[in-house]
Parts: structure tokens; C-alpha cells; sequence
């Protein structure tokens, strides 16, 4: 039997318990099972549920199979010991309880299942356990392990950087699995018309204990021989002709032979630059008292140096009276840059002053460009003093 001695050996340990009052332990009783009523803690008669092991290492596993511990505790109180609910601190943990009412003296078992799929490196997780237990009853019990998964592909993003326009960009990923008869079998780009990918046979190669591989999925191993394993590498080319701006939301899957990991799928990323360079990119006004005065100058140029033209520009604002702009080449004869000059003063009765304007150009794919303002009136000293 597990007395109260034994829990305060446990938080000597290090072990993370939970207290909160019988009115909060109520509450998260409901809230995480509304079909079970809350328990009664009875100050006369206390349960106590006292676990020798309130933690549990699961050391290095596999990320293609499941971990099981069963955590084992006594009432050692002079009541029922009733257990409301369980919840584990992901998806991946479920904890399951022997039975949920436990008689002075009797002991049960909490049964915990860890699902490392999907998941790489040092993992760290809680399950909470909701009871009338007078002291404390709302514990936690932690498991931890660490996952090595039996496919991984580095980078996990492909994220190509800056790109200047319509330049080509390359991008490298690399698959490997464990398992001797491991291949990728091929791969679907979400986007084929701007993307394209090629990719090598699976062949051998040996993994070292600070691969990078290994250092990107968090996975820490002692220092060894290098590992045997099965290697894939894809060339993803980002062709011409994408919008300007940040490109996200593509993806490549990788298929794979592995009838656990039968698919992966990695976003692509890229920023692509136009040939329009707007200096700065946004106005920040800052802090202006009201009346108070304000002048900003913005550069438009052509990073190739091909002259162009700005057709027209839309200027929307909060109290877009209170601004004037104006906009001229700074060299007519080869308009390859221009100047955007904008003066205003703060209005009184406005406490920010935000707008945008809109350059129209005759540049393919860079037919607007957006410029973004923004400014805040500050107090003055009778107001501030208030």
C-alpha cells in the first residue's frame, strides 16, 4: 500500500503532479467526458490514489509500431476511489483505465498507448487523470521516448528561397527508409505546369549517427557504427513564369513501398521577386502629434534595368485628405526609376492614419504593385497626464 509519504517521494523525483480544487476537477471532468457524472470528494472518508511510478521512459522506438505501459496505483485512502476521466495530451495517447471505482486498499492499472506515427525525435507527453482523490485530484503522469522514424525526407519543406523572376530554381530532397527492400516508387506534383521532378533509383548508403538527416527529424542517437539503409534523391526544378510573390500551398507526395509510409507529401515554397524593387516596401509613419507633420519618399526601380511605365496610381486611405503625393521619373529620358513623394499631416480628430496606394505599371505580372501606410496620433501631454 501506497501511502501519502510515497506521493511525496514521487515530487522529490521530479514527477509533475497536477492540483486544482474539486470544483475545477469537476469542471474538466465535463469537459472531457460530458457522460460521466463528477465525482464527490468526501473529506470524511478520502480516497487516495498513491502510484509507485508516476513516469515512464519508452527509450528509442520505432515510428511504424505501438508502445504500451501500464502505470499501477493503490487507494491507499479510507474511501472509494472514483476515477472520472482520463486524457492523454495528444491524439497519439490513450489511456484506459482497468475500471473507474476502486475500493480502500484495492490497486488498478492505467494502461497508456503511445502512437509514435508521424511522429520524429524526443517526445514528451501528459496524461491526466481526473478522480475524488482528496489531495489531488487531478494528476498527471508523464511518457516519453524517443522515435526514429523507418522513412524520413529532408528538408520537409522545399523551400526554394528567393527567387528572381522568371529565373530557374533547383531544390534538392532526400528519402531514406530502413527497411532492406526499401524504394520509392514515384512521386505527383501538385502543380506539374510550374514544377517538375526527377528523381534517382533507391540505392545503399550508410547513415551516420549526425547525419543531417537525423539532426533535422530531432532524432538523437549515441555515437556508432553507421547505419545500412535504403536512399532516394529527388531534383525538384521551379520552372518560369510564376506569379510574383510567395508561392506556397504546392505540394510533391513521394510514394514509397513501405506499406506504413505508402505516401509522403512536402509543401513547396518559394519568394519570388519581381523586377519592380518598391523602396521600402511600407510606410511606417510612427507616432505623430495631431497637426503634426509628416514626409516619406519611395523609389520604384527595374532590377534588370529595362525602362517602364506607371499608367496610373489609386491612393485609398483612412482621411485621405490629410495626404498628398506626388510622382514623377527620376530620369524622363530612361525611365528605369521613379520617385513617389508623399506629405500629410495628422488629423485631429483621427487616432490612426492607414492607406494604400496602387501602382499600376505596364510590367507583365507586375501590372500592380501594392503600397501599404500606416501611422498612430500620440497624446498629447494634457491627454496622457489624465
Amino acid at each position: 500500500m501506497f501511502g501519502p509519504s510515497a506521493r511525496r517521494i514521487a515530487l522529490l523525483a521530479g514527477l509533475s503532479i497536477a492540483v486544482a480544487s474539486p470544483a475545477l476537477a469537476q469542471s474538466r471532468d465535463l469537459a472531457d467526458d460530458p457522460g460521466i457524472v463528477p465525482t464527490y470528494i468526501n473529506p470524511e472518508e478520502p480516497a487516495d490514489m498513491a502510484f509507485p511510478v508516476m513516469s515512464h521512459d519508452f527509450g528509442t522506438i520505432s515510428d511504424d509500431a505501438k508502445a504500451e505501459y501500464v502505470f499501477k496505483f493503490t487507494n491507499a485512502g479510507k474511501g472509494v476511489l472514483r476515477i472520472a476521466s482520463t486524457k492523454g495530451s495528444c491524439s497519439c495517447t490513450v489511456p484506459a483505465p482497468s475500471k473507474r471505482e476502486f475500493a480502500p486498499g484495492e490497486s488498478g492499472e492505467l494502461r497508456v498507448i503511445f502512437d509514435p506515427k508521424g511522429k520524429a525525435g524526443a517526445q514528451h507527453q501528459t496524461v491526466t487523470v481526473n478522480t475524488n482523490d482528496a489531495e489531488t485530484p487531478v494528476i498527471s503522469l508523464q511518457i516519453s521516448a524517443m522515435v526514429v522514424p523507418q522513412v524520413m525526407v529532408t528538408p520537409r519543406v522545399g523551400h526554394f528561397g528567393e527567387v528572381a523572376k522568371d529565373h530557374v530554381a533547383e531544390i534538392e530532397l532526400t528519402v531514406i527508409g530502413r527497411k532492406s527492400d526499401f524504394a520509392v516508387t514515384g512521386v505527383e506534383l501538385s502543380d506539374p505546369e510550374l514544377f517538375e521532378a526527377t528523381l534517382s533509383e533507391t540505392y545503399e548508403a550508410e547513415l551516420a549517427h549526425d547525419s543531417e538527416a537525423l539532426l533535422a527529424e530531432g532524432v538523437e542517437t549515441e555515437a556508432k557504427e553507421p547505419e545500412t539503409v535504403r536512399e532516394c534523391k529527388i531534383k525538384i526544378t521551379m520552372k518560369p513564369g510564376q506569379d510574383i510573390g510567395l508561392i506556397r500551398n504546392k505540394t510533391i507526395v513521394i510514394m514509397t513501398n513501405d506499406e506504413k509510409n505508402p505516401s509522403m507529401t512536402v509543401e513547396l515554397m518559394a519568394q519570388h521577386s519581381g523586377d519592380i524593387l518598391l523602396t521600402p516596401k511600407r510606410i511606417t509613419l510612427g507616432s505623430i502629434p495631431a497637426g503634426g507633420e509628416f514626409h516619406r519618399e519611395v523609389t520604384l526601380r527595374s532590377l534588370s534595368g529595362q525602362p517602364f511605365k506607371v499608367l496610373g496610381i489609386e491612393h485609398t486611405a483612412v482621411a485621405a485628405d490629410a495626404v498628398e503625393y506626388s510622382f514623377t521619373p527620376i530620369d524622363p529620358a530612361n525611365p528605369v526609376a521613379y520617385k513617389l513623394v508623399i506629405d500629410g499631416v495628422m488629423p485631429a480628430d483621427a487616432r490612426v492614419l492607414r492607406g494604400r496606394f496602387v501602382l499600376t505599371t505596364d510590367v507583365e505580372r507586375e501590372e500592380q504593385l501594392y503600397l501599404h501606410y500606416y501611422g498612430q496620433q500620440r497624446p498629447s501631454a494634457q491627454t496622457s497626464g489624465r
